[in-house]
């Protein structure tokens, strides 16, 4: 049988991980990909694709498959180590409950007598490996059949350990197999350094074929754009009302044809191959789902055009392509053209929040405060620098302590605010015991340590550090992350929502510490790309604007808003996105604020 014809007959989806459980049926767009999957002329298998498709689906049934069908050894890689638990917990042990050509086949992890675990499924005639890549110890000693790698965008940029890439450590678990299967498959992050585009492009790069409804031309779905006379074009001012140009002739496609034209359509490649790597596009323009109808989809356009951080994630994620940087940095001429008019020290009207960080060398302290409201629109407050040696002066700590303590008077409503956190950088060896000694007693007023990474173990922009050095609480900070969302920011030229206020007052070299740092692409040994930043000069008010955001998504995360009292209501306006009111006037841009209208 093939893939589609046993899932067809056999899968079942479990009701934890899917808005429609039951018998599987294959989407005609599914069929190519899963028949690939099982075909024996086809060595590997390319997947890129954005989210609302179905592939995690389909990889359970490849699964669930030779268990059932063809047994063998079988090896499914995740980003980390807690994705494979996590996978299967809520993909693998839900199907293999609710699959009845399952039953029996793979005894319950948690039986005493069972050889299976969460990571590992024994099962007749083979076995079902659950790696993280992140973990050099789950590709050795292992020879497997079936390798499939999922999300290998996410994968640690650095390889597994010191072991090297980790689609080179898997493809050689399968090297001793004539009839080996390769499956790789992701949502694509940035360009170059993508991982499932640079694999797509050395495959035969299929696209799905679809037959105009009125010309009968065959063509595959584009977004287009403005610039283009076909594609996904909506009425102005109603997205909701979305439709399709045909690329041939320009008919107009209703959003009803869709599922006709899928129906009708087939897998065409669009690069010449050896036909053993089959590689596969597909994004949400096609999808069956609900949520995915051509209005919806150009909804989510108009939502993110804006915000670079949104339409990155709008490209990555609904159209299934790589995202370009327009430029790796921004420069200070930039930046002094949208210098505001307001006090130092006062708080703009549109503030909600204060976060404020501080960056310990070996002569002084810098230290800077940003006032956040809806939809991290931030402020500039206050910025200063104490000197002294912060290992032998105690002097300078009880200036950051006084200038920490200071009240500060909210323009709007007249009410003095105090900061809500503080994050003291304590990358600084030579005084770390010193910025303990300071932490430590000032923690209940959200006084806290942290300290940067390049990537994190696991996902999002802050974690807390299991290791606490005498009782101090230390937070780790995605540096690269964080500073992604920084330029993004600074980028971002439209007032309202992720917009950056910069005052009349600050200083010309915090401008150009905010620029110091560039975004380089380079090649790895292994031959994989990776994303570096590279430092051109001081740096500190760009490290202390990391601080403040990872400050701000510490006290989301980790902090209640009900602990703020006063504070609260404020705070909840940054992290719900609720409107203030607008600030005050501005030299070079338009009059900013937060209103809903933006």
């Amino acid at each position: 049988m093939t893939l589609s014809e046993w899932a067809d007959q056999y899968a079942v989806l479990s009701p934890e991980s899917s808005a429609d459980p039951g018998p599987w049926r294959t989407i005609p767009y599914q069929r190519g990909i899963q028949d690939a999957m099982t075909d024996p002329a086809i060595e590997m298998v390319t997947v890129m694709k954005s989210a609302r498709v179905g592939y995690t689906k389909c990889v359970g049934n490849l699964v669930a498959y030779h268990i059932h069908q063809d047994p063998c050894p079988i090896m499914v890689v995740q980003p980390t180590v807690e994705d494979a638990e996590g996978y299967s917990k809520e993909e693998i042990a839900p199907m293999v409950r609710d699959t009845p050509a399952l039953a029996g086949l793979v005894s319950d992890a948690k039986a005493k007598d069972s050889k299976n675990t969460i990571l590992q499924k024994m099962f007749p005639g083979g076995t079902l490996s659950l790696v993280g890549a992140n973990s050099p110890r789950g590709f050795r000693r292992v020879s497997r059949r079936i390798v499939i790698f999922d999300e290998v965008d996410g994968y640690p940029p650095k390889g597994a350990g010191n072991e090297g890439d980790q689609i080179k450590l898997g493809i050689r678990r399968a090297e001793y197999y004539w009839n080996r299967k390769i499956v790789a498959g992701s949502t694509p992050t940035t360009k170059k350094i993508s991982r499932i585009e640079n694999m797509f492009e050395k495959s035969d790069q299929r696209r799905f074929f679809v037959p105009c409804p009125h010309c009968g031309e065959m063509q595959y779905l584009k977004f287009g754009g403005k610039d283009k006379p076909y594609g996904i074009k909506w009425p102005e001012g109603r997205p909701q009302d979305a439709y399709y140009v045909c690329e041939v002739t320009g008919c107009h496609i209703d959003h009803q044809h869709k599922r006709w034209m899928v129906e009708r359509g087939e897998w065409r490649p669009t690069a010449p191959g050896s036909g053993r790597h089959a590689g596969f596009h597909i994004w949400a323009a096609y999808s069956y789902s609900p949520n995915a109808d051509w209005g919806t989809l150009a909804e989510e356009f108009l939502d993110a055009k804006d915000d670079p951080l949104k339409l990155q994630t709008f490209v990555n994620t609904v159209l299934g392509e790589t995202w370009e940087e327009s430029g790796d940095t921004v420069n200070a001429e930039s930046l002094a053209a949208r210098l505001e008019d307001y006090p130092r020290g006062a708080i703009p009207e549109g503030v909600a929040v204060l976060v404020g960080s501080a960056d310990v060398q070996g002569d002084r302290i810098e230290a800077k405060i940003i006032g956040y409201g809806p939809g991290e629109e931030s402020w500039l407050v206050d910025y200063e620098i104490f000197w002294g040696d912060p290992g032998n002066d105690p002097y300078v700590w009880e200036q950051l302590d006084e200038w920490r303590s200071r009240q500060r008077i909210h323009h709007a409503t007249r009410q003095p605010m105090r900061l809500a956190f503080l994050g003291v950088d304590s990358s600084n060896g030579s005084h770390t015991d010193a910025i303990y000694d300071y932490v430590r007693p000032r923690q209940q007023q959200r006084v806290f340590s942290l300290k940067g990474r390049d990537h994190l173990s696991r996902p999002g922009l802050v974690m807390e550090s299991s290791t606490k050095k005498g009782h101090v609480r230390l937070f780790l900070i995605a540096t690269h992350m964080a500073k992604d969302r920084i330029l993004s920011r600074m980028r971002n030229g439209r007032v309202g929502p992720g917009y950056m206020h910069m005052p009349l007052w600050a200083p010309e070299q915090y401008l150009e510490q905010m620029t110091s740092e560039k975004k380089i692409v380079k090649r790895t040994k292994q031959g994989t790309w990776l994303t570096q930043w590279h430092k051109t000069g001081r740096n500190e008010a760009f490290d202390l604007e990391v601080y403040c955001l990872a400050g701000l998504f510490i006290l989301q995360t980790f902090i209640s808003p009900q602990q703020f009292g006063d504070l609260g209501r404020l705070y909840r306006q940054v992290v719900s996105g609720e409107p203030s009111m607008p600030v005050g006037r501005t030299r070079g841009v338009r009059s900013p604020g937060i209103s809903t209208g933006q």
